[in-house]
């Protein structure tokens, strides 16, 4: 496989820090990159990566083309294929670890992509079988430490290279809404009568008004974004991931976005500034279900929707992706593991998809999603107590902010009631979502 030259001039500007001045072409770069081993080309460059031949191998695609070895180091920073080598020939500086194939190995899944074998039960890729996971590497993002260190490298030759950011580019607060009511209609009136509470009691669940349903924690989101907004030194915007359909098991609830009750919420939501994304059912990553659960939600809001997220964090790779870009979806935040917080494409910044299958740079831009509440408490994922938690995602929020990246958060509203009922999982969730607000805010409150 070879990547498309449009793709490998984008990904040799990400690796070293200038994809936002060089969005795909190496020409509009200030710094003249090359990827290549002919000592005559070499001298074209500023800077030289010395190709492995991980991209022309004939086992490319297999599971024999990754290491499984102790991986090599340059100051303490794995990377997977090539030699710590690094040499300087007259201007020009040459890098023998072929940093381009190991960030791509990342930023494109392509571990992922060569372990069809390795999926759960829902058919995710786990952290516990990343590269990432097995070098120590999923709190750090390594493609991130590349650039840092490419960036060293040059500056050690006297090369002017622009200083990473000491604050996060942006913040992303997200949610996806699951269960906008724990118990609304009919549907729950029977589920109610069922558990054995009686008519009575299962009716006046069911027909209560909704900003009494202990799902209906949305005003808390709002307040608390509004104040991130408004004091947090970065941008900061709010998304909120909705249905459009689904008929899994595993999507159930399902709920209609043309009731009163969801109209309400979906105005509550615009109203407060906040954008609108598609929470895409269990079985639209692999089928073309996507489309018509889109054209749902287009809809119920009246405009386009261009952000996605998929149900359990499943994400059918390539063409899951491929089925996103052919639907218009131009933003992606589903790139978190589930069963571990961290950084699973190795990078904190947004960055294009680069299809493994055929080296094509898609359009579809990849928001890392660090941190999910459900992943630090649930026992069948990190299994974290409140202080634990809460080291552990003030450590990541860290790494964002050396490396000037965005830090994208996934809490669910079902998460953060306070209300006593049978299914409320932790009560310091939604503790932690306040204190980690605080802390990105620099507010003491």
């Amino acid at each position: 496989m070879v990547l498309q030259d449009d793709a490998l001039a984008y990904l040799l500007n990400f690796l070293c820090g200038l994809e936002s001045e060089a969005a795909g072409s190496a020409a509009r770069s200030p710094l003249r990159i090359g990827y290549t081993a002919d000592p005559v080309e070499m001298e074209r460059y500023d800077l030289v990566f010395v190709p492995s031949g991980f991209f022309t191998s004939g086992s490319y695609g297999s599971k024999e083309s990754l290491p499984r070895f102790r991986l090599p180091e340059i100051e303490g920073i794995p990377f997977l294929f090539g030699s710590n080598r690094v040499e300087r020939k007259g201007e020009t500086l040459i890098v023998h670890a072929d940093l381009p194939a190991s960030a791509f190995c990342f930023l494109s899944r392509y571990e992922e992509f060569c372990h069809p074998e390795m999926r759960d039960l829902h058919g995710r890729f786990n952290a516990r079988w990343s590269l990432l996971s097995a070098n120590g590497f999923l709190s750090k993002p390594l493609v991130d430490e590349y650039t840092g260190l490419i960036k060293r490298l040059l500056q050690e030759t006297g090369r002017k290279m622009p200083a990473n950011g000491s604050s996060l580019s942006k913040l992303w607060l997200t949610h996806d809404v699951d269960a906008p009511f724990y118990c609304q209609g009919l549907r729950s009136f029977a589920r109610e009568a069922l558990k054995g509470k009686g008519l009575g009691t299962a009716l006046r669940l069911a027909m209560r008004n909704p900003e009494s349903d202990p799902y209906y924690t949305f005003q808390y989101f709002f307040d608390m974004d509004s104040f991130a907004a408004s004091r947090c030194p970065f941008p900061v915007e709010s998304i909120y991931f909705l249905k459009g359909g689904g008929g899994s098991v595993y999507d159930k609830p399902v709920y209609g976005l043309a009731s009163e009750k969801m109209r309400h919420l979906l105005w509550a939501i615009r109203e407060r500034g906040a954008r609108i994304g598609l929470h895409g059912s269990y079985s639209s990553g692999k089928t073309g279900q996507v489309l018509k659960e889109k054209a749902c939600l287009e809809r119920a809001i009246g405009e386009n929707v261009t952000l996605f997220r998929q149900h359990y964090l499943r994400s059918c790779e390539p063409c899951g992706f491929n089925s996103l870009e052919k639907a218009g979806i131009r933003d992606d935040f589903t790139m978190g593991y589930p069963d571990a917080a961290g950084f699973r494409l190795g990078t904190c910044r947004p960055v294009r998809w680069i299809d493994p299958a055929c080296g094509r740079l898609s359009n579809l831009w990849l928001h890392p999603l660090a941190i999910m509440d459900n992943t630090l408490f649930q026992e069948s994922y990190m299994g974290l107590s409140f202080a634990e938690a809460e080291e552990y995602c003030l450590r990541l929020v860290e790494q964002v902010r050396i490396h000037g990246g965005e830090l994208c958060l996934l809490w669910h509203n079902n998460n953060v009631s306070v209300q006593d009922y049978p299914e409320n999982p932790v009560p310091w969730i939604r503790l932690l979502y306040s204190v980690l607000i605080d802390c990105l805010c620099g507010s003491d409150r």
